[in-house]
């Protein structure tokens, strides 16, 4: 399982500029009734333009705010 070798669909793909091979990345983000939320989920739009090897840390930081939003004493913001 730890060394797979890309077929040539995938080679096509890998050797693509990073908009070309973002493909279908939506150009506007949903929005949420909560500003935090939509605060955190603003860090995915410069995914796009990083390198893959970026991308992991977008993503965690982004898990880790919403999830700090999830566990927020909501008690608190009142």
């Amino acid at each position: 399982m730890g060394n797979r070798r890309m077929d040539d669909s995938q080679m096509d793909i890998a050797g693509m500029e990073p908009a070309a091979a973002a493909g279908s990345w939506p150009s506007a983000l949903a929005v949420t009734a909560d500003p935090a939320v939509d605060a955190a989920l603003a860090a995915a739009r410069v995914v796009p333009e990083l390198p893959t090897t970026e991308h992991l840390a977008v993503y965690s930081a982004l898990h880790d705010s919403l999830l700090a939003q999830l566990n927020a004493d909501l008690s608190e913001e009142r």
